[in-house]
């Protein structure tokens, strides 16, 4: 195994932010066997810079494009056009990661935003002022 030095500790790698964070989202697209317009509710996983992981009870197909809405305390904070690339298919919780391809800094802004706040607040609710240790 290759020694560390100062140096290589002191230097920053830059990892996209993911924050686990349960928000609630509308997911609407057209199945592509039958044409027919779905919507289905759910929550996320966690929330990414370009990405999210949401738990629904319909899945739509990988690939997918999907109108991606994401609440925060029951409003809309931002609608956006998102891709399905990967489904996991568990048994009682059902998962579709999703990839944003429009509005990417609005979605930063707002999503991660929101992700935040909702972590900090369960954070307080849940380990008092004091945050977790």
């Amino acid at each position: 195994m290759k020694n560390l030095t100062n140096d290589s500790l002191r230097r920053k790698v830059s990892l996209p932010r993911r924050i686990s964070a349960r928000l609630k989202v509308r997911l609407k697209w057209k199945d592509n066997i039958n044409g027919e317009d779905l919507s289905v509710c759910g929550v996320t996983e966690n929330v990414g810079e370009m990405n999210t992981l949401v738990s629904l009870e319909v899945l739509p197909k990988v690939g997918s494009d999907v109108n991606l809405k994401l609440f925060y305390e029951d409003r809309a904070i931002i609608e956006t056009l998102a891709r399905v690339i990967r489904v996991e298919r568990y048994p009682g919780k059902p998962l579709a990661a999703l990839a944003i391809v429009e509005n990417i800094e609005l979605w930063q802004r707002r999503a991660l935003e929101a992700a935040d706040s909702w972590l900090t607040r369960n954070l307080k609710l849940n380990y008092g002022e004091e945050g977790a240790n």
